[in-house]
């Protein structure tokens, strides 16, 4: 049986990016319930290594003081940065949760959810303790893939467990399908 933590309810998280201290000093003063630390999007892959060692900072600092949960959100899969990125960040300190993005097939949760198992044990972390939040439908394989998850992760109990919810991923999506969003002058759809 895992030993999950009880967490709070996550209504408010503010997305800050890995590399910027500025902004994680700022983040860390709004009421926000959780900061999810960004290696993704917001990082230039040239700063990864910097963004990867102030995340693995903050977790340390921050390791049982008050404020928001912190979580950390990798680069998906498929960007072969996946293991690396759980390596930079938790070599000291695991963060509340991970976000996982650009998900093409529940596997891929199963495989995440192993290595952050792998990591916890080195660590010497109860199995379970770090949470999974899954941007399921960034791309067009995540999306149609949906229909397979309730058996894949049935079947993978240690995965399921772990996992706190499943996302939406509309702009990656809209960009991976070539779409375009029309806004009006105030930025409404």
């Amino acid at each position: 049986m895992s030993a999950q933590r009880q967490m709070a309810p996550l209504r408010s998280l503010l997305f800050v990016p890995g590399d910027s201290a500025r902004k994680q000093q700022k983040a860390l003063a709004s009421d926000a319930d959780a900061l999810i630390l960004d290696l993704e999007d917001s990082v230039d892959p040239a700063n990864l290594p910097d963004a990867r060692a102030r995340v693995a900072e903050l977790l340390r600092s921050r390791a049982g003081g008050s404020g928001p949960q912190l979580w950390v959100r990798v680069n998906g899969p498929s960007s072969g940065l996946l293991r690396e990125d759980l390596e930079g960040v938790c070599a000291e300190r695991l963060p509340a949760g991970i976000v996982l993005p650009k998900i093409s097939a529940p596997g891929e949760i199963v495989e995440a959810a192993a290595y952050v198992t792998a990591i916890e044990t080195r660590r010497g972390v109860a199995g379970g303790a770090t949470r999974l939040l899954v941007v399921a439908t960034e791309t067009p394989q995540g999306l149609l893939a949906l229909p397979q998850y309730p058996a894949v992760l049935h079947a993978a109990r240690a995965a399921a467990a772990r996992l706190l919810g499943l996302t939406w991923g509309a702009e990656d999506l809209s960009a991976a399908l070539g779409a375009s969003a029309k806004r009006d002058g105030g930025g409404a759809l």
